[in-house]
């Protein structure tokens, strides 16, 4: 096996000075982290190099060059790179998943670009990827490319991972591509992000704009199962453990505690970004020192800020204002023998930045929004045995595993002046306790756990997706049944209706069959070797005004009843008589969401939500379900979900029980059985190891087949009606 990791930017990028060219490591928490990544796979790099190179014999060295590495360059040009990733990628998804909707520069062309680039690393990728191949995709910039490679390539196992967060539905809704980056990002068999929250995110818009199923953490799309996960990236903890007893990082570490001398360091290191926080952070510092006089002289703040876009306006305002009130608070503060801020805006080398994490006694992290931030957990590793605080914005995905670092909403200033404060004045015991509960934790989630989680995850969604592709019948697999089905001289035929023979409708009467189905079903009934069974959730009165004229069986209300001979009969057992505390509950339920209603059944009570608001029908069916726990385990009644309802009944009534009265009625020798719902699946398990059993939208265990939706249930059954035209 071979994983090709695909990128906006590869790990290393091409600099050039005096008309040369060299190699430099990319900068940046993914570029990093992905760098630092250490497995026994063999893996392949396909990403943008991080300069623009027009001439073609250039572009051929360079390639050369960088597959001995297995880096593989995608070259853009510097129009797609101003369109593509300063257009689309960071003024339009960048702002959008941070939650700077006023930042959004919305241009159609830049989208355009976007699918331009989207398809450049499509048709570079198809040229590297070989039978059984893992493509694991990073970000944001790349969010069509899953759909792109699964279109052409079915069977290809692709992951997708979101390293910065993903927006509620409210505001991802704003995008007028939406429904096409979704069905990009649904084109992978796992999709990945750092926090649950982004995760819930995600799920929610995909069934809200595009009406996907969703069980869990599995979307059903296209024929396919799309797990979604949290995945929190981890470091390379070793590495940075063990940096303080290195010399090159213990001589930095002593250089510069010469150079701010005694007084305590905080530290804070970020990219040039609007969504960091920088501002409130000074405000919060300034604070620490307006509140707190005697900390004047004693403690510094070093302000590392790597730059980043300084040419777009909103980049170069930021900055114009950081170095103000630096200015200004340097100003106010300083005396002749102590600076508050020590502002650096430039790169530092890995081994002067973990020098400043060695010394440093508290780093200040607080984006007002951040998917990760591996600055958090470098820092701590860094501290290896040394006292040492983290403050952390509630907002970084961080925050979620790093629970030991002093939480501080980063809109506050008061709270990050009171974090400081807090900080400065905790004892080193405490200190160095929360420091290694947090090591032990980073420790066990290094990079590499993280990426082997990953991939672990998705060999497993993508084996069973290959299950689920072998269920799927085709053509052979008709072939096959269709000369079963001739030879056959008994025949049962049990067809559930909703979801099946029939679409599902948001109004339950607009669902009654049509001409072309009721003149197939009548063909199938018709033929002397078969018994055609229609077996419903439905109610008696539906099924007889519906298909009570035509010559098949009927069985109402998952089996409860069924007609014969033109004779309902019911089974021998005793019908429910509801519960007041069962009704109630359900009622209750009902009339706190819009769009919800009950159906009292004779022997089911069945709870409607197809035409409530995705969000709302989630969180509804959850408190039903845990409403109905104990009154139903009181009353031997058994709760069952179903696509759009929960039904209530007695143990006695279900579909299982059904097909065991048919198959006692005869001797046959081909038996079919077709259902898409959770009701159906007590049918499937009822039927001889040798059945026909067919799951019509979805894949399911229980069944042999699989047919990938509804529409294609007709055509399916004609192929078999059809055979006595052909002899």
């Amino acid at each position: 096996m071979r994983v090709l990791i695909i990128a906006n930017r590869l790990p290393m990028k091409l600099t050039q000075s005096a008309g040369r060219i060299a190699f430099k490591r990319s900068e940046g928490g993914l570029a990093t982290g992905l760098a630092s990544l250490h497995t026994d796979v063999e893996t392949h790099w396909l990403g943008w190099p991080g300069l623009h190179v027009e001439d073609d014999a250039q572009r051929t060295h360079i390639t050369e060059v960088m597959s001995r590495h297995s880096f593989h360059p995608v070259f853009l040009t510097e129009q797609q790179i101003e369109e593509y990733y300063e257009g689309y990628c960071n003024n339009v998804v960048w702002p959008l998943c941070h939650y700077f909707f006023a930042y959004i520069q919305y241009d159609k062309k830049t989208w355009e670009a976007y699918l331009e680039v989207n398809r450049l690393f499509f048709e570079a990728a198809m040229k590297l990827i070989r039978p059984g191949d893992v493509v694991w995709i990073q970000d944001y910039q790349l969010m069509l490319l899953p759909g792109l490679l699964r279109q052409a390539m079915p069977s290809l196992s692709i992951g997708y991972f979101h390293h910065i967060p993903f927006p509620s539905f409210e505001l991802f809704r704003v995008l007028p591509e939406r429904a096409d980056i979704l069905r990009g990002l649904l084109g992978a068999d796992l999709i990945g992000f750092h926090t649950p929250d982004y995760m819930r995110h995600f799920i929610s818009a995909a069934y809200r704009v595009l009406n996907v199923e969703c069980d869990l953490d599995e979307i059903h799309f296209d024929k396919r199962l799309i797990q979604v996960n949290a995945f929190p990236m981890g470091i390379d903890f070793e590495h940075y453990y063990k940096a303080g007893t290195r010399v090159p990082v213990r001589t930095l570490a002593t250089t510069f505690r010469q150079q701010f001398g005694a007084q305590k360091l905080v530290l804070s290191v970020d990219r040039l970004d609007y969504s960091k926080g920088i501002l409130h952070r000074l405000k919060g510092f300034a604070a620490a020192l307006e509140r707190r006089p005697d900390l004047c002289e004693r403690v510094s703040l070093v302000m590392l800020l790597v730059p980043s876009r300084a040419s777009v306006p909103e980049y170069a305002s930021l900055k114009r204002k950081i170095d103000q009130t630096i200015g200004e608070l340097n100003g106010r503060y300083a005396t002749p023998t102590w600076t508050p801020i020590h502002y650096y805006y430039r790169s530092f080398s890995p081994d002067r930045l973990q020098a400043l994490y060695h010394v440093a006694d508290i780093a200040l992290v607080t984006p007002l929004r951040d998917g990760m931030n591996l600055v958090a957990k470098e820092y701590v590793a860094a501290k290896r045995d040394t006292p040492g605080v983290l403050i952390l914005s509630e907002r970084a995905g961080a925050a979620h595993e790093l629970t030991d670092a002093l939480l501080v909403n980063p809109n506050s200033a008061e709270e990050i002046s009171d974090a400081i404060i807090a900080a400065i004045e905790m004892p080193e015991k405490e200190q160095l306790a929360r420091l290694q509960r947090m090591q032990a934790l980073l420790a066990r989630r290094s990079v590499n756990a993280w990426a082997a989680e990953f991939l672990h995850a998705q060999q497993a969604i993508s084996a069973k997706n290959e299950h689920v592709r072998e269920a799927l019948i085709g053509p052979e697999d008709v072939r096959d049944i269709r000369a079963w089905y001739r030879n056959a001289r008994a025949r049962l035929l049990i067809l559930d209706y909703d979801g099946t023979l029939a679409p599902i409708c948001k109004q339950p009467e607009d669902a009654a069959p049509d001409e072309a189905l009721r003149g197939t079903l009548r063909r199938l009934a018709e033929d002397p070797r078969n018994t055609l069974v229609i077996c419903s959730g439905r109610d008696r009165d539906t099924l007889d005004r519906w298909l009570g004229d035509l010559p098949v069986l009927l069985a109402a209300e998952h089996g409860a009843f069924h007609k014969e001979s033109g004779v309902w009969h019911g089974l021998q057992a005793e019908m429910p008589v509801w519960d007041e505390e069962v009704l109630a509950v359900m009622e209750r339920i009902t009339h706190q969401t819009q769009g919800a209603w009950v159906e009292k059944k004779r022997t089911a009570l069945v709870w409607h939500y197809r035409n409530v608001d995705a969000w709302l029908a989630e969180l509804r069916e959850k408190q039903l379900l845990a409403s109905l726990m104990e009154p139903c385990a009181r009353l031997n009644l058994r709760v069952m979900r179903g696509n759009k309802v929960v039904e209530v009944k007695p143990f006695d009534f279900n579909k299982g029980a059904e097909v065991q009265r048919l198959l006692e009625k005869g001797s046959f020798d081909f038996v079919l059985a077709m259902g898409d719902d959770v009701t159906d699946e007590d049918m499937f398990r009822a039927m001889p190891p040798d059945a026909v059993t067919v799951k019509v939208g979805s894949f399911s265990p229980q069944a042999r087949y699989t047919l990938g939706s509804q529409t294609e249930t007709l055509p399916f059954l004609r192929t078999l009606a059809d055979y006595l035209q052909s002899v």
